[in-house]
């Protein structure tokens, strides 16, 4: 079929404008609306309002995806923190072994005391950059959320509820108490006892 021969409109028949629509293997001629407009705005605005819902459907999906990702980085980090405090508590005898042995007299030439005191600084040191802190609370008022007291003594010249000795230092791995410290408390002096009604 030539060009021309397309081009030709046969005389006295109407001209509808059609379309070829696929249904299957069968093609099916539709016919456009003719006056255009309102059925054909009504599709593209019902078209356009689900857009906007998929598109909101979409966002809210997103949203929640990386909601979820947020919670189990933080949920990742916190079993790592757990993991870690059971290695460092386990570890912390060694630690109290180190600082016994540093508090020991030295020998005569002092060589294995000074290697002591290395290898305990650079194990408080590896400890320090895991967020290991110690809990050293010399002279400091006693806190029961991180001491332990073992142990009241009666002494008039400090306050009362102070820390007066450190039997074991504590330990802290970010927010959670690995070990409290285990530490002697002072307590004010009593008068001297009163004989009581049963007492001679």
């Amino acid at each position: 079929m030539s060009k021309d021969e397309r081009d030709v409109t046969p005389i006295g028949v109407e001209h509808e404008e059609t379309s070829l629509v696929s249904t299957g293997d069968v093609f099916d001629t539709v016919e456009l609306p003719s006056e255009g407009g309102d059925t054909l705005r009504t599709q593209m605005d019902e078209l356009q309002q689900e857009l906007d819902r998929v598109k909101e459907l979409y966002l809210r999906k997103l949203a929640d995806f990386d909601n979820y990702r947020k919670r189990l980085e933080r949920e990742m980090a916190e079993f790592r923190k757990v993991a870690n405090a059971n290695l460092v508590r386990d570890l912390l005898p060694v630690v109290d072994n180190l600082e016994r042995a540093v508090a020991t007299p030295s020998t005569a030439d002092g060589s294995l005391h000074v290697g002591v005191e290395l290898v305990l600084r650079q194990f408080k040191e590896a400890l320090g950059r895991h967020g290991v802190v110690e809990v050293d609370p010399g002279g400091a008022t006693f806190d029961p959320s991180l001491h332990e007291a073992i142990q009241k003594v009666d002494s008039p010249e400090v306050a009362e509820n102070t820390v007066v000795q450190v039997l074991q230092k504590g330990y802290i791995l970010g927010e959670r108490l690995l070990r409290p410290a285990l530490v002697v408390v002072a307590v004010p002096s009593s008068p001297a006892a009163l004989p009581g009604p049963f007492e001679e």
